[in-house]
């Protein structure tokens, strides 16, 4: 008994595992099928007109953007090089004029300094005429009249050169006594105002030509006073030697250096 019962237990289980295996192979048969249907409809629904199917490519945006972000960038920057260059010749416009402006006023700055250099030159020029007259006037009043002439003596140590240009700006000469009156009257003088032996200037010299005396007004000297001593006769300076001073003691004559500073006498006419 219990072997037979045994038995018709291991056909029960050997049935029941047939139907499940029969059970699975059916059901991955459906699910095969149905993935076989799902490409079909996929295939079907890519494919165009045509037999082969179209390729729908994805829209660069990402590209058309940077391109376009660049674009706008130059355009700006543009605008921006246009503006700065309006407003540079602007500026360069406005320059010109303040230029134009600055160049007509220092012409007409020009035109007042050569007017104004004119009267200082026109000022200077009566200056100097005053100065002349006034040194005429004052060598007669201070000084002594000698004929047609007046003799006035400085006390201001000044070179020869110096001493002839300071009676030319007064309006005179250096003292040239011409003959032996004159000699005589401008040695007496001399001695009434340099008390003591001072050397004074006088207007001759022998500077053109070594021994050829000539007067400030470039007239020949014809006469002479030289000092003559046993111990020291002038002239003996030689080339060394070339402007002629009085001795104001005596009146002699000394030829002397140019440079040497010494007073001296103008002379000016009445």
């Amino acid at each position: 008994m219990i072997p037979t019962v045994i038995l018709a237990a291991v056909v029960g289980f050997s049935a029941l595992s047939s139907c499940d295996s029969a059970d699975i192979t059916t059901r991955s048969a459906t699910t095969t099928a149905d993935l076989s249907q799902v490409r079909e409809f996929n295939e079907e629904t890519v494919r165009g007109r045509g037999d082969t199917p179209d390729i729908i490519e994805p829209e660069p945006t990402t590209a058309v953007s940077e391109m376009e972000s660049t674009y706008n960038y130059i355009l700006s920057r543009l605008a921006a090089m246009d503006q700065a260059i309006h407003r540079l010749n602007v500026g360069h416009y406005t320059l010109d004029i303040k230029v134009t402006q600055l160049l007509e006023r220092v012409s007409r700055l020009d035109n007042r300094l050569g007017d104004t250099e004119d009267a200082i030159q026109q000022v200077s020029s009566y200056c100097k005429d005053n100065r002349k007259e006034i040194g005429r006037l004052e060598g007669c009043q201070k000084g002594r009249k000698m004929g047609y002439k007046c003799v006035l003596a400085y006390r201001v140590y000044e070179t020869y050169a110096d001493a002839s240009q300071k009676c030319q700006e007064r309006g005179g000469r250096m003292a040239m006594p011409r003959d032996r009156k004159e000699q005589e009257a401008l040695a007496e003088y001399v001695k009434s105002v340099f008390h003591g032996n001072w050397p004074v200037w006088l207007g001759i010299n022998d500077q053109r030509s070594e021994g050829l005396y000539l007067f400030e007004d470039t007239t020949r000297v014809t006469y002479f006073q030289w000092r003559k001593h046993f111990l020291s006769s002038q002239p003996d300076g030689g080339k060394r030697e070339n402007c002629v001073s009085m001795s104001s003691d005596d009146g002699d004559w000394w030829d002397t250096y140019c440079e040497r500073r010494m007073y001296y006498l103008c002379e000016f006419d009445v």
